[in-house]
């Protein structure tokens, strides 16, 4: 084992002072004094079965589970899901009054559902107004329909906001707080609780899976350490992920957030990009790929999400680059607290071809990549419209197309030093303003909320960025 694999597992768990002084991950592990390398510690299983026992009661009579969240703490989820057929649960994390409507859509008895939100902090902004918006479907009966998993210091928060007489367990099941979103998949129940209503609530196959996945722990950390080794003195710091397994395009967004919000912006011209699995045409990006063989599905997803972490973790190291924190997500949120209650109804509206014909002439030699975030709930269609007309109007730049906010909770840390990227950001032209059980004003407040990301992102990124109403 190497000197900084024994450094990281030194490390797991330990305030500063209980780190030797030459210990790199002293530095780059911390939030400022908080911990956030409790992802790397393995949890015994009793604690797992011990969490979901306790949670089991709250299950009964429910037959449909919507899990709410935004970046780290639902993309982990969304990617399970593709791992499974026929089941009833859904991940809600777009303010967009449609992505609820094609949830209901699918629940034919809402009273045996059960609504899952998830934030560390209690406070994220969106998952607050989702979970508010759902509350409504349920009458007065709704706190026997929701679950929150938090932070401990987060349960009096959540109390305050309207949500006292409700369930909440801890994300950690070490009721710990050292694990950032990005890091909560595999090891919390943020992951183990949608993988357990997946099996059937069956905890023997939960444990033969768990089981597996560890006896292949120290084989994951050291192929990445051999990969962070081998890219250490490579720039630029683009990386293509390679996945093994039949895994959803959810893992993608999974793995841009490990990558972009954990290396992105961190150093004076280091520049960062990440590709989509299903996406990589370009030579300059660098592939990392476990190696390992695993059978079973659920235990090779784990083990690529451990071995891409423990990756980050690695090359961070070497790159002496603070890996664990995101301070630059609060520039946008800060420019959203000037312009809260302005309106936003000044946005220029453009159709597709128009929205290129600016992008062509604002856009600089260098910037190589155009990223393209929708602030709408697209379908698959229009994804794949909006990806073929841009890389075919930009043949030579790779073109990424996005999900807003759930691209604030994922890129925009590596996108506010980023010199090599176009962003261009769309509302729709207009959104659903009428659905059953939920009133227009709360439909009027999550549009108007995800207007204002929109609007303060593009004021944080102006010299680099367009937002446009787009006339679909």
């Amino acid at each position: 084992m190497d000197r900084l694999e024994q450094y990281f597992l030194e490390a797991q768990g330990k305030d500063k002072e209980e780190i030797s002084s030459n210990n790199p991950y002293r530095k780059i592990g911390f939030d400022g004094d908080k911990r956030r390398l409790g992802w790397a510690r393995i949890t015994p299983f009793n604690l797992i079965e011990d969490s979901l026992s306790g949670i089991s009661p709250l299950l009964e009579g429910k037959e449909n589970f919507i899990f709410v969240g935004m970046g780290g703490s639902i993309n982990g989820i969304k990617t399970l899901f593709s791992l499974f057929k026929g089941h009833k649960l859904f991940a809600l994390d777009s303010l967009d009054p449609a992505a609820t409507k094609a949830i209901l859509k699918k629940i034919k008895n809402i009273n045996k559902t059960l609504v899952i939100a998830i934030s560390k902090s209690g406070t994220t902004q969106e998952t607050q107004l989702l979970s508010l918006t759902l509350r409504e479907v349920f009458g007065s009966n709704w706190q026997k329909h929701f679950l929150w998993l938090a932070d401990p210091l987060a349960f009096e928060k959540l109390e305050t906001l309207g949500w006292k007489g409700v369930q909440m367990r801890h994300i950690q099941f070490d009721a710990q707080a050292d694990v950032g979103g990005r890091f909560s998949c595999p090891h919390t129940l943020i992951f183990f609780l949608p993988l357990f209503l997946l099996m059937k609530q069956n905890i023997n196959k939960l444990k033969q899976v768990y089981d597996i996945y560890l006896s292949s722990l120290d084989n994951s950390r050291h192929e990445a350490y051999l990969f962070a080794e081998e890219y250490k003195d490579k720039e630029p710091a683009y990386f293509f992920p390679q996945v093994k397994g039949n895994l959803g395009a959810s893992f993608s967004s999974w793995i841009v957030q490990l990558f972009q919000e954990s290396l992105g912006s961190k150093k004076e011209n280091f520049s960062v990009k990440t590709t989509g699995f299903l996406k990589a045409k370009n030579s300059l990006f660098l592939p990392i790929k476990l190696k390992a063989k695993i059978d079973n599905p659920v235990a090779s997803l784990m083990s690529q999400m451990y071995f891409f972490q423990a990756f980050v973790a690695f090359y961070s190291a070497f790159k002496d680059i603070n890996f664990v924190d995101q301070e630059f997500v609060e520039k946008y949120k800060d420019a959203m607290r000037k312009i809260e209650g302005s309106k936003t109804g000044d946005i220029n509206l453009l159709n597709l071809s128009q929205v290129i014909k600016e992008v062509k002439e604002r856009i600089s030699n260098k910037q190589k990549f155009i990223e393209v975030v929708l602030y709408f709930y697209p379908s698959k269609e229009i994804i794949r419209k909006v990806d073929k007309a841009f890389s075919r109007a930009f043949g030579d730049r790779m073109i990424f197309v996005f999900i807003g906010s759930d691209w604030n909770h994922h890129s925009y840390q590596a996108a506010f030093a980023d010199k090599n990227t176009f962003y261009v950001f769309l509302l729709a032209l207009d959104y659903t303003s009428t659905l059953e059980g939920i009133s227009p004003a709360t439909l009027k407040k999550n549009i108007e909320k995800l207007k204002i990301i929109s609007k303060a992102t593009h004021l944080t990124l102006e010299d680099k960025s367009f937002l446009f109403r787009y006339s679909r």
